[in-house]
């Protein structure tokens, strides 16, 4: 749960950081669907198999590719049609950057056995920074959450500001 929140986070702040943070909640669904799409599908269904073994262990880890770069492009894509014509374009390319902006942050953590897979299905070599460890999210977020409400309200009041004639 901390990993979704420091996403959150992280998403929220680099929209805060923009001139003209259009699509934000899109932004912010973009950062967290991989987690959503690939890691949450095989935790329930690691838990289902403790009362259903007939749950085959292949079923466990197919929505692991969801979680790497080709899986959150065409989830994106697919996600995208969600949305009105309109918006489609919009709405591929905020999820698509909240994906990417998911990788960049997962790939500082440490993990126990193989990191990220970058380039799977083309190569099975995988990569990670390895400054934090992963479940250091659990630290961060505490102080993540308070900040990033504080600049959030601070961007909302400048554009309400600027919004205002003569500002």
């Amino acid at each position: 749960m901390a990993d979704l929140i420091t996403h959150t986070c992280v998403a929220i702040l680099i929209k805060a950081a923009m001139r003209r943070p259009l699509h934000t909640g899109i932004f912010v669904a973009g950062t967290c669907t991989p987690d959503v799409l690939g890691r949450v599908p095989p935790m329930g269904l690691t838990v289902l198999r403790w009362s259903v073994p007939a749950i085959p262990e292949w079923a466990i880890y197919m929505f692991g590719p969801l979680h790497m770069p080709v899986g959150i492009l065409l989830s994106a894509y697919a996600l995208s049609f969600l949305f009105a014509p309109p918006l489609r374009g919009a709405a591929f390319r905020n999820l698509l950057g909240g994906g990417i902006l998911h990788i960049a942050v997962d790939l500082v953590q440490r993990h126990l056995g193989v990191g990220y897979m970058l380039l799977f299905p083309f190569s099975t070599w995988d990569f990670e920074f390895g400054w934090i460890g992963s479940e250091d999210t659990v630290y961060a977020a505490p102080f993540l959450v308070p900040i990033t409400i504080l600049v959030w309200r601070w961007r909302r009041s400048r554009a309400t500001l600027d919004a205002l004639p003569g500002g």
